[in-house]
């Protein structure tokens, strides 16, 4: 795991891509028609799919936040994720991300008017997810609350009550 990372990588070199030859080939379908028989293709393809918006939902959150100053803490958080594990490992866990997804949306899948990947997975991921450790997002075990009378707080769903904290003073 890298941390403190905060230098961009350096350019990918590139890759040169041979013709496939007659024998190439050959060796591909029949280890192509095996896996078909193994896995099935329309839940593989599913869970790729979820994975895939999920990846893109947090790479939105993160790079185009609207004004919103949640939407600018969440992309805040998220780069500051980014910088502490790095984008791969990163992407690893967004990607473990998926079946709790798929789960999720299946409750809600026959009810939900919006779309999947623009609108359910990134709401999900706001909902959901929390940011508050840079090194390991976690999913929430409940949502975060969408009472309107609630005020905003800058506190992590998982923090204590008011009454378990110790005031200014005993915190020095």
């Amino acid at each position: 795991m890298k941390t403190g990372v905060s230098s961009r990588p350096a350019e990918p070199s590139r890759i040169a891509v041979q013709p496939r030859s007659v024998f190439a080939q050959a060796e591909i379908v029949p280890a192509a028609e095996t896996q078909r028989r193994v896995m099935p293709t329309a839940s593989v393809e599913s869970a790729l799919e979820t994975a895939a918006c999920l990846w893109e939902a947090v790479l939105t959150l993160r790079d185009h936040p609207s004004s919103d100053p949640g939407a600018i803490a969440l992309a805040l958080a998220i780069c500051g994720t980014c910088n502490a594990v790095g984008t791969a490992d990163l992407r690893l866990t967004v990607v473990g991300w998926t079946s709790a997804v798929e789960a999720a949306w299946s409750v809600v899948a026959d009810s939900y008017d919006l779309s999947f990947d623009w609108d359910y997975v990134p709401g999900w991921i706001i909902d959901h997810i929390d940011w508050s450790d840079p090194a390991h997002p976690t999913i929430r075990p409940e949502p975060v609350p969408k009472d309107p009378d609630r005020a905003p707080t800058d506190e992590p769903v998982t923090a204590q009550p008011p009454a378990w904290r110790p005031s200014a003073d005993e915190g020095n």
